[in-house]
């Protein structure tokens, strides 16, 4: 964090700070969300971790988030603050493995994170995780500040959404990461409507907006028959991509198509797509939805490359948090079964169709209370070493495996 950044990031939490707890009267759209987990990882001989000395992870984390917003007339306030509480192995961890994968570039403008707390195994952050201030008049919205959007129509994979999209196997989707930005909106009577969104970023935090780290775009999306229709124009962090969206009712069932075309900075065309279908039902008399996504990746390569010879475009895209699995194709298979109105279960699958490795998770969820939530997840790769889920070689004959672990986890979460 740089001064500048940190002076910043300070002055907005103490202002956030201040809104929030100043006077009785900000009681009005006061919210809290608490969520307390536990983590472990088991990795396997000849894997990265445990070469690292970390065959087996355990953690701890805790995070509480307030919420404030309130409405002024045609202006609307919003603030989040996210204090995070991370104890255990995976700080280290993570510090030992950075060198092996690509740095993330600043996701945002502000650096609104402020350490507290930082030693061997334990880190202590708060976040300004959103701080906005919008204005809606008739048909015409803008919105100005830290604040998340999500764009497309993927269940697993995002590829549509080119701002700060969740992982694949991601557990906890409640919040997006907030992201600094300009956003506007048209809406038409007809039910159509443009966005359109302006992300500055620098290189560095502190330094200067960069068009090259920065993200426009203009997406519109209306009828078309039966048909929900999308198209998405942008330029990001320097590369150019269209997108086409189409979905619509297919008998009982959904189903959802994106077609992606990016135009790199250098000349190269990396097309990405996406199809979906999603349904509902019965099975022995529970409730049970289901859903199958197949997934091209244009920036991927085969399992066979190893991550050291990653081409550019593609550890561009993971550094970004855009591109997460760096293979090609991939089938998501999923379901969740009601079994009573409080519990219910969701297998799932990411399987790659270039190895035929996979993903395996299983989510059991339990609703403790009206505002009082338990997940309980796990999940486990299969498939054999050199293969996307069973771990692909860190560099030309290393002998060293990067690939998802064994792993459970338990989280507790509370509204009041």
């Amino acid at each position: 964090m740089t001064p500048k950044s940190d002076k910043v990031g300070f002055s907005i939490l103490l202002a956030a700070t201040f809104c929030l707890g100043a006077t009785s009267a900000l009681a009005d759209g006061f919210r809290v969300r608490t969520s307390f987990g536990l983590g472990s990882d088991w990795a396997e001989p000849g894997s990265l971790d445990t070469s690292l000395g970390y065959p087996d992870r355990s953690n701890r984390d805790a995070s509480l988030r307030l919420m404030w917003d309130k409405s002024l007339g045609d202006f609307h306030l919003e603030i989040h603050s996210n204090l995070m509480i991370s104890q255990g192995d995976n700080l280290p961890y993570g510090v030992a493995a950075a060198p092996f994968f690509p740095t993330p570039p600043p996701a945002s403008y502000f650096d609104l994170t402020r350490i507290w707390q930082l030693d061997g195994h334990r880190i202590i952050t708060n976040t300004i995780d959103r701080f906005s201030l919008g204005y809606s008049k008739g048909n015409f919205v803008l919105k100005v500040g830290r604040q998340a959007i999500t764009w497309g129509s993927g269940m697993v994979f995002h590829p549509g959404d080119i701002v700060a999209p969740f992982a694949p196997n991601a557990i906890d989707t409640a919040y997006k990461p907030g992201v600094d930005m300009v956003y506007g909106q048209v809406l038409f009577d007809s039910g159509a409507d443009i966005q359109a969104i302006a992300v500055p970023r620098s290189l560095a935090y502190g330094a200067p907006v960069a068009f090259a780290a920065s993200t426009y775009a203009i997406r519109g999306q209306s009828k078309l028959g039966s048909m929900d229709a999308s198209l998405l124009l942008a330029r990001d962090r320097g590369d150019s991509v269209a997108a086409l969206g189409l979905g619509g009712p297919l008998g009982g069932a959904s189903w959802n198509l994106e077609l992606l075309q990016w135009q790199l900075a250098g000349g190269q065309t990396l097309p990405s797509w996406l199809f979906n279908i999603s349904n509902y039902g019965t099975l022995g008399g529970k409730n049970i939805s289901y859903f199958a996504e197949v997934y091209h990746n244009g920036f991927g390569v085969d399992a066979s490359v190893d991550y050291a010879s990653l081409p550019a475009s593609l550890t561009k895209r993971m550094a970004t948090g855009q591109v997460f699995f760096p293979g090609r194709d991939f089938l998501a298979l999923g379901a969740t079964l009601e079994l009573t109105a409080d519990l219910s279960l969701s297998p799932n699958a990411i399987i790659s169709l270039n190895d035929h490795s996979t993903l395996w998770g299983l989510t059991v969820s339990y609703v403790l209370g009206d505002n009082t939530n338990l997940v309980l997840n796990f999940s486990a790769p299969s498939g054999s070493v050199g293969t996307e889920f069973g771990g692909r070689e860190t560099a030309p004959a290393s002998g060293i495996y990067a690939g998802p672990n064994r792993s459970a986890k338990l989280q507790l979460v509370h509204f009041f």
